[in-house]
């Protein structure tokens, strides 16, 4: 009976210590070196069935863009930034879209004043007018060309804009109309006159713009003839009048004047 009870006894010494072992196998996995840690410890954890704190998702890089999480749905981009100004439009320029407006073709009232004498011209307006018709006697400029090399000589100019608002030029190549009757400006030195080809003035006496001292009425515009001069001007047979003639329209046309001698 005493080997019995000795096994018995042996029994509950292994059982023991096999408590003690799990015992510290708990306290170390729990970071607890004795009994009264794990007794802290479990004080210190929230009973069963209580509340826990939110739970919070992690957040999840997009790699296409680093800014951006995965749970964003923002996809409108950056607000626009309402004090940035209004893509500006362009102002216009009324003067420039008259000068685009002229063809070819077109025949103006327009013609030098003489003001800036011989060496450039001072056109009677600054805008071009709506065109006339080129048969009428108001027509004092015929438009060659727009916007090229313009031609010179005799009867021959051009004017031209340039656009402060685009900074564009515009250019119109013009050839003189004349009309008989009509004046213009001429300036003499001794027996020799140079005439403003381009100019027109009404046909009284009265002050020029220097350098121009005289006032020429033209007396006839005829096809020129071969060797064309001043004698083809005359208009009945022993007329005795003084006159002065040019060649324009590249030798097309005789101009005759003379100097004006009305009230």
């Amino acid at each position: 009976m005493a080997g019995a009870s000795d096994d018995h006894s042996t029994a509950k010494l292994w059982a023991l210590l096999g408590g003690i072992a799990s015992l510290l196998s708990i306290l170390t996995w729990l970071g607890a070196s004795n009994a009264a840690e794990l007794k802290d410890l479990l004080a210190d954890s929230p009973p069963s069935g209580s509340g826990s704190a939110p739970y919070t998702p992690p957040t999840v890089h997009n790699p296409d863009n680093p800014d951006t999480s995965e749970g964003s749905t923002d996809e409108s981009g950056p607000e626009p930034d309402e004090s940035d100004p209004e893509p500006s439009t362009p102002i216009p320029d009324p003067t420039e879209e008259a000068f685009k407006a002229i063809s070819a073709g077109d025949c103006l009232t327009v013609y030098d004043t003489g003001r800036r004498g011989t060496t450039s011209i001072d056109w009677s307006v600054d805008v071009p007018p709506d065109p006339v018709s080129c048969a009428g006697e108001q027509a004092l400029v015929r438009v060659t060309a727009t916007d090229t090399a313009c031609p010179t000589g005799y009867g021959k100019s051009y004017w031209s804009y340039q656009s402060a608002t685009t900074g564009n030029t515009t250019k119109l190549c013009l050839t003189r109309i004349y009309h008989a009757t009509y004046c213009m400006l001429g300036q003499q030195s001794g027996d020799s006159i140079s005439l403003g080809t381009m100019t027109s003035v009404a046909c009284r006496r009265e002050p020029v713009p220097a350098p121009y001292n005289q006032i020429m009425h033209i007396t006839g515009v005829y096809r020129a003839p071969a060797g064309a001069n001043a004698n083809n001007c005359r208009r009945v047979a022993g007329d005795q009048t003084r006159y002065w003639a040019w060649l324009v329209d590249d030798g097309a046309t005789l101009l005759c004047t003379m100097i004006y001698q009305g009230g």
